[in-house]
């Protein structure tokens, strides 16, 4: 029973980045976000917000592949930041954090 669960936690997993996968331009797919083509503001304030992952999959996808998907995302400042306070309120992988940073850094 328990190689059958993780044979379909390993489905799951896998279906989830074939989908974030973009086939046609060679890369990953850019995140819907909440609020529309800007995306809502998010208050700091707001826990509900922060308890959602703030874009579609990111749950799904194991430390590596997070890395290599916000090196090809092409996320804007404001959606890097949501990404990086979700990341340390639940999981706290340092190198996805160090991508994060390394990225926001391009923005000043």
């Amino acid at each position: 029973m328990r190689v059958l669960k993780v044979l379909i936690g390993a489905a799951a997993g896998a279906a989830i980045v074939l989908a974030l996968r973009d086939y046609r331009n060679g890369g990953w797919l850019k995140p819907a976000l909440s609020g529309g083509q800007g995306g809502g503001l998010l208050l700091e304030d707001d826990e509900e917000e922060m308890l959602e992952e703030p874009v579609l999959g990111y749950d799904g996808m194991d430390r590596d592949t997070l890395v290599e998907w916000l090196d090809d995302a092409d996320l804007d400042e404001r959606t890097l930041l949501r990404v990086r306070r979700y990341e340390e309120e639940t999981d706290a992988r340092e190198p996805v954090l160090d991508k994060i940073d390394d990225l926001l850094a391009a923005f000043g």
